[in-house]
């Protein structure tokens, strides 16, 4: 009897393929288990036939590229379990996973689950639910390291990111799988949203864990002009989004105040974040702080969520020398590692970094 069908949809990178089946190899009972490779690529078969991989998988070949979600839905359509399992084939799975997913969605009320992810090459967090500030959707407290106190339960957010992730196929279908006109992204978040629509809560499992890579493919098509007009079809589809990251700052708040005292109120602003909307971050803070603006400036960086950021020469010098605390809007806290000399000329402030997955630190303590 057949519980679990994996479903890995591939394009290329066959070393990170083997590396995902040998995790699955190492925690499914194949008594109960079926691993479904959806082999896809308009260049023709990436999987060799002699890899010997087919030991325990079913591979769908098709010379056409699916994308993602047509992909999925033809693994699902010759899936036997009672579970679909979702995994990338750049993700590595720790043992249990599967178990973990399968009973979050015995709890009445959930319709899918997802793992914890975390950057194969960091150990950071990847993705542990994705939220919405409008338009945009961040994912709380990526970046963190495994043992931050805000990612070790579970939660129900917005939605979760389809990487590693379950949900009952019979529910699957009664949605109509996934839409495939949402052929780059926001296919995993439009699902959970049809299922909050049919009263289904999306819930992220903090013992369900695995490791991914991402856009780890060559030659899908899968650039940013494709993702913009896949979200133009998204957001056309969604006009009523609600604005859920506000819970996820009241928590890095309590968090925040629990470890740090903040002896000054009135705080300089300095926005380098990329997004349009970043006075619904800022704004929400100061009051959950009890802050005061002296004075903002705007500094976007170069690019969304950019992974470092030289404060020196970055910012201006006239802002260094302020003798008020500042507190930095930015994509990703994890820019702010580093620059050990500002943060010597900063050390007599309680600078303040916050970014718009909803991490909030010291500046001192970004690291």
């Amino acid at each position: 009897m057949i519980k679990y069908s994996v479903i890995i949809p591939f394009h290329s990178n066959f070393n990170l393929l083997t590396l995902c089946l040998e995790a699955l190899h190492r925690t499914l009972d194949f008594a109960e288990s079926e691993i479904i490779i959806v082999d896809n690529n308009a260049m023709g078969s990436q999987i060799p036939t002699t890899s010997g991989i087919e030991v325990g998988c079913r591979i769908l070949r098709k010379q056409e590229n699916l994308m993602y979600p047509r992909a999925i839905n033809w693994g699902a359509e010759v899936a036997k379990g009672e579970y679909l399992l979702l995994c990338d084939a750049d993700t590595c799975v720790l043992p249990r996973f599967h178990t973990a997913l399968a009973n979050a969605l015995t709890t009445e009320g959930i319709g899918y689950a997802a793992a914890k992810l975390f950057n194969m090459n960091t150990r950071r967090l990847l993705e542990f639910g994705i939220t919405s500030s409008h338009y945009n959707f961040p994912h709380p407290f990526t970046g963190r390291s495994g043992d931050f106190s805000l990612i070790q339960n579970d939660h129900t957010p917005l939605a979760a990111c389809a990487a590693c992730s379950a949900i009952k196929k019979n529910l699957f279908w009664d949605l109509g799988g996934f839409d495939s006109e949402l052929v780059h992204s926001y296919s995993d978040i439009d699902l959970s949203l049809r299922l909050r629509a049919k009263g289904y809560a999306t819930a992220c499992v903090a013992n369900a864990i695995a490791y991914h890579c991402g856009s780890s493919t060559e030659g899908s098509g899968m650039g940013a002009s494709l993702k913009e007009d896949t979200k133009g079809i998204f957001m056309q589809k969604h006009v009523q989004i609600p604005v859920q990251i506000c819970s996820y700052l009241d928590m890095a708040c309590a968090e925040f105040l629990r470890k740090t005292h903040l002896h000054r109120k009135e705080y300089f602003i300095v926005d380098c974040s990329t997004i349009a909307n970043s006075t619904l971050y800022i704004n929400h803070i100061i009051n959950a702080l009890d802050l005061s603006i002296v004075d903002q400036y705007k500094l976007p960086a170069h690019s969304r969520d950019q992974m470092s950021l030289d404060l020196l020469n970055f910012i201006p010098y006239q802002i260094r020398n302020y003798r008020v605390p500042i507190l930095y809007f930015t994509d990703s806290f994890l820019a702010f590692r580093g620059n050990s000399l500002w943060k010597s000329c900063r050390a007599n402030f309680l600078d303040i970094v916050l970014d718009r997955h909803a991490n909030l630190e010291l500046l001192k303590s970004c690291n």
